[in-house]
């Protein structure tokens, strides 16, 4: 990284665009924080906060930059922020500890910083030179010589490591398989806009700061996704950890039908069916297994697919409270009580479970009609 002095005065102006970073970079640092202090899943949640220190530490230039600080205090520059030699292993080991392999606890996973080290030592020798000698330095060998390499091995980092951890994904596919499904996704779109300003760079002979912003804006954005949907999924339990200790393990030796009957008995003992954003993968979290062994243990097992097991139960929680109440109670407040999110799916499902509407249903019962039941398949 140069460091090209781009304001004419000296005045401290903070901008729009060094605002919008700023925000970011507080952002994730907060974010980070925040992660670095849940008491679940700590690995995986410290090394995520460390990809986003990174993330808002390669900012931090360009923050000062647009406000004009390396103007007014030319000795700031080759300031240690730059770590993105870090981004790439911070990237692979977040996903291996994601997915639950034994990757991230190989005994020489501490080798992975050794060319960040060398990037950090690098900028810290230079940074407490004198200021003639470092403006010297950047004219005749960082610009010409160490700016190039530092860049490609930050493209030949990038792209490896996500390579390596999409091909980890594929082969294993967890509990969290959407979250890191985007993660990699958004991550790929970050390293291919690195690539993208690399051949801009090339394309049109270096470009100035403010030709950089868009990239930036980008970095910032990708900060705020990574800080909001990183902590959310951080905060969820899984793996060895489970959300509810009666939920029963899983054990190898269980036929499909045997798992399934296990894990619709935890559904119906945590009531999680009200639930209205229940999902797939987040039953999947609170069972403490993956969507993919769920989703197996309820097909092949039960013989119905998530949705038919969850509308279910929906539909008899429904039939039970018809059925003892007296009160004026409006169907559809006790069909939301029960999980569904609209009069249109819960008039569906009620319908195809029971035969009758929910208002038929309730004027036979008032009338001394016989209670239906949904069976469980």
């Amino acid at each position: 990284m140069s460091f090209p002095h781009v304001l004419t005065d000296t005045m401290i102006r903070f901008g729009p665009m060094s605002i919008l970073l700023l925000c970011a970079a507080l952002y994730g640092i907060m974010r980070g924080s925040m992660l670095y202090f849940i008491p679940v899943n700590q690995r995986a949640n410290r090394l995520l906060a460390a990809l986003l220190l990174g993330l808002a530490l390669y900012t931090a230039p360009y923050i000062i930059g647009y406000a004009g600080y390396y103007d007014a205090y030319p000795w700031l520059s080759f300031m240690p922020y730059n770590l993105t030699l870090a981004i790439g292993p911070l990237l692979y080991l977040y996903v291996g500890v994601m997915l639950q392999t034994r990757h991230e606890m190989q005994k020489f996973w501490l080798l992975h910083f050794v060319p960040v080290l060398l990037q950090f030592t690098y900028y810290c020798v230079v940074f407490v030179q004198p200021l003639a000698f470092k403006n010297n330095w950047d004219a005749q060998v960082h610009v010409r010589v160490i700016d190039p390499l530092e860049t490609a091995t930050l493209l030949v980092s990038l792209a490896l490591y996500w390579c390596l951890a999409w091909r980890m994904s594929r082969r294993r596919l967890g509990a969290r398989s959407d979250w890191i499904r985007n993660f990699l996704i958004t991550m790929g779109l970050a390293v291919l806009s690195w690539f993208g300003l690399v051949i801009a760079e090339h394309a049109f002979s270096g470009l100035s700061y403010f030709q950089r912003f868009p990239f930036y804006a980008w970095l910032a954005m990708l900060i705020g996704y990574l800080g909001t949907e990183g902590y959310r999924e951080g905060a969820v339990v899984f793996g060895h950890f489970r959300a509810d200790p009666s939920v029963p393990a899983a054990a190898a030796a269980l036929s499909q039908a045997e798992q399934g009957t296990r894990w619709r008995a935890a559904i119906i003992e945590g009531k999680w069916w009200r639930d209205p954003e229940l999902s797939l993968v987040t039953l999947a979290h609170r069972l403490g297994t993956n969507t993919t062994a769920l989703s197996r243990a309820l097909n092949e097992g039960l013989g119905m697919n998530f949705s038919e097991v969850i509308n279910r139960l929906r539909v008899q929680a429904v039939l039970s409270a018809l059925t003892k109440s007296d009160a004026d109670t409006a169907v559809l407040d006790i069909a939301l009580a029960e999980g569904f999110n609209s009069k249109a799916s819960f008039n569906r499902a009620f319908k195809h479970y029971t035969g009758e509407t929910p208002s038929d249903y309730r004027r036979r019962m008032r009338s001394g009609g016989v209670p239906l039941q949904v069976s469980a398949s």
